[in-house]
């Protein structure tokens, strides 16, 4: 496949990032351009970049380019979510034994919501399964509206605006007049629900992961027919979802402490 401007623009960034890395010291700009085979110009305008973004710092005395402690940040990050993927498991399968269902684990990805973790019940001979690292609108997902709820009043209109709202099925909210009215009830109620909105026949009921500043970190929630999740016992499979996250915030409270003091980074 040929490569496009902005791709090729993209790959000298990522080779100056790597020799900035490698040599693990500050450069001069013909050194860092040499070395990742890009033209001083074009090497210094993407290092003014990468500064302008918090990666790269240049010292105003030798004119040396360096790589600043935010990559590092990137990676703990990274590693934190990865840990807390593991410590959030044995809590998906205490959701899923308690309530009969399948239970997954969402975050955020930009206006997306992605599955990273799920426990998918044996105890119906339907299993609900999710596609985990794939990303499906907020609007239309339990989990998703979970996120969209969570967001300041502005932020829910900029996404209002940048997205394509169309209806997935029949049932699907998508006006913003109507996913607002959703967003009222869900803040009452704390929790949120999918009625047949991504897949006809498919109900899903979730609930919010705050941390310790109250922000949503990530989202529960459990998936099952329209006869195994009804609207009668939605509210009883909410309240088994958020006792189980009061065990979690009880048993977890130090690292979700350290959470809230590592957005605050």
């Amino acid at each position: 496949m040929k490569k496009t401007s902005s791709n090729q623009s993209i790959d000298r960034m990522f080779r100056i990032l790597e020799t900035l890395a490698v040599t693990g010291r500050a450069m001069r700009l013909n050194d860092i351009a040499e070395k990742s085979s890009v033209s001083a110009s074009t090497a210094m305008r993407i290092l003014n970049a990468m500064i302008e973004n918090g990666y790269v710092y240049q010292n105003p005395e030798t004119q040396l380019y360096g790589l600043t402690y935010k990559l590092l940040w990137a990676g703990t990050a990274i590693r934190e979510n990865l840990s807390l993927n593991q410590l959030l498991h044995p809590y998906l399968t205490e959701i899923a034994r308690q309530t009969g269902l399948s239970s997954a684990l969402s975050v955020r990805n930009g206006d997306a919501v992605t599955f990273v973790d799920e426990v998918v019940s044996t105890s119906h001979m339907v299993r609900i399964y999710h596609h985990l690292g794939q990303s499906f609108p907020l609007y239309s997902t339990a989990s998703g509206k979970v996120f969209l709820s969570g967001m300041p009043q502005e932020e829910r209109e900029r996404y209002y605006k940048a997205n394509h709202l169309v209806p997935v099925t029949p049932k699907t909210l998508y006006t913003p007049q109507a996913l607002e009215t959703a967003m009222e009830k869900i803040q009452s109620l704390g929790y949120a629900v999918d009625d047949e909105e991504a897949l006809l026949g498919m109900r899903c009921v979730a609930l919010p992961v705050n941390i310790s500043n109250g922000e949503v970190f990530a989202v529960i929630s459990i998936s099952g027919t329209i006869y195994q999740v009804t609207a009668e016992n939605i509210p009883l499979l909410a309240a088994t979802i958020q006792n189980v996250l009061a065990k979690l915030y009880e048993e977890c409270r130090p690292v979700f402490s350290q959470l809230q003091a590592s957005e605050l980074l």
